[in-house]
């Protein structure tokens, strides 16, 4: 069956106006805030709604980069991840990077470089999304100063936007925010790939214990993380976020959406079909992973 529908990953740093964005396009109003540490504790899939005649999801990121000192604190670090990789096991048709129009910086380099090169691997379109460009006008005017800048991306397109609302500016912000949704919403049907492109699964040539393992090797190096966190040779994905303490909601996640990794650990176990029996047995696999029982059997629960 082929899947029409439109997944969009939106990633930038902390204060760059990713959920204003998502609240914009999706009409929906999740809390946003401009503090040091933001608001985007943890990644976050919107409801898909219509626009062109093609359904369209958004999935607002956490900024892994902040992992030693933000709002992502380092032993959570991996969890999110593995959050992001559960989420993304459907694939996405589109990526759109946030920053705000001002000089490009290292933590923008940096997402660059995780999500359009290390995740995606480059097969995925990417979109620069510019926000704060209010005050130019019109708003290209910024980037029609600084676009040879961006010249060393591999940008599909750069849009130069605005997604602030309220207080008693709402009567400026209000047109040029509409303008911002309808030009950003075109530039998504125009740019999306027919199908979402997989990570990892069926067809793909990876598992998601291998992409998961190369991703937070990376972000172990890109964030400065101990080397003791990397992951090990033919450690499995289980043994990892087993060793590493993944907060147990979001493994429990990983090993009710991904069945492969129920697969793999079941694999391990001096039983004869013991892989394929691991979907089915959810609640023993979660005991072994976590020697607990009260949240596998919400889980077992949920599964029957």
């Amino acid at each position: 069956m082929i899947d029409s529908t439109i997944r969009v990953l939106v990633f930038g740093g902390t204060g760059t106006g990713k959920t204003s964005l998502c609240n914009t396009l999706t009409g929906r109003n999740r809390p946003t805030g401009n503090g040091a540490r933001g608001v985007t504790a943890k990644s976050h899939l919107y409801n898909a709604f219509e626009y062109g005649g093609r359904n369209i999801k958004l999935f607002d990121t956490v900024g892994l980069h902040e992992s030693s000192s933000g709002t992502v604190p380092a032993e959570q670090a991996l969890g999110h991840l593995v959050d992001l990789l559960t989420h993304s096991k459907d694939g996405f048709s589109l990526l759109i990077h946030v920053t705000r129009a001002s000089r490009i910086t290292k933590d923008q380099e940096d997402d660059y470089r995780f999500f359009v090169e290390k995740m995606t691997q480059g097969n995925i379109p990417v979109l620069l999304a510019l926000t704060g460009c209010e005050n130019e006008d019109p708003m290209s005017a910024w980037l029609d100063r600084n676009r040879a800048s961006y010249d060393r991306f591999q940008y599909k397109d750069l849009i130069p936007t605005c997604f602030l609302s309220g207080g008693k500016f709402e009567s400026h912000y209000a047109p040029l925010r509409a303008q911002s949704k309808e030009t950003l919403l075109q530039a998504i049907l125009v740019n999306a790939l027919p199908q979402p492109h997989r990570l990892y699964g069926k067809g793909t040539g990876a598992t998601f214990s291998e992409t998961l393992t190369r991703l937070w090797n990376h972000v172990v190096d890109w964030t400065g993380l101990p080397g003791q966190w990397r992951g090990k040779v033919n450690e499995s994905a289980f043994e990892l976020m087993k060793r590493l303490g993944v907060p147990e909601k979001i493994a429990e996640m990983a090993i009710k959406h991904i069945p492969e990794l129920a697969k793999e650990f079941g694999d391990k176990m001096p039983v004869p079909g013991a892989g394929p029996m691991a979907r089915m047995g959810m609640e023993t696999i979660l005991k072994k992973l976590f020697g607990k029982t009260g949240t596998s059997n919400k889980v077992a629960d949920e599964k029957s």
